[in-house]
């Protein structure tokens, strides 16, 4: 569909002459709002020990950031320097790791496929 086509149906959805829903099934996206459906969303588990080895892992990071800082000022060999911020990289995934496993809410969601729509150039 060309662009100048669906400029002549918004306008004739501005006008009144149709309604949304008619320019929706002419356009193909009618009901797209409900193409998915939910199947299963628990909520994540607040589990203390988790939370317990985030904090620790918190605190072992922020020892690895100022470690490589105050080496940054202190001009240390640049070997020392990558292994300070790769440990600092390393414990960060770690730490995005254990909070998405356990605090983040477990969703499964079913997507239908829409009809496609195909234009005069297609045919």
């Amino acid at each position: 569909m060309r662009i100048t086509e669906v400029n002549e149906i918004l306008e004739k959805v501005a006008k009144g002459e149709l309604t949304t829903e008619d320019a929706q099934k002419i356009l193909g996206t009618y009901k797209d709002e409900d193409l998915g459906k939910e199947l299963r969303n628990i909520p994540g588990k607040e589990q203390l020990e988790i939370f317990a080895i985030v904090l620790i892992l918190l605190l072992l990071e922020l020892m690895y950031d100022s470690l490589f800082i105050y080496g940054i000022l202190e001009n240390w060999d640049q070997q020392f320097l990558s292994f300070t911020i790769a440990m600092a990289f390393l414990i960060l995934g770690l730490m995005i790791d254990f909070y998405r496993r356990s605090f983040m809410p477990d969703v499964l969601e079913a997507k239908k496929r829409r009809r496609k729509v195909i234009t005069k150039l297609e045919r």
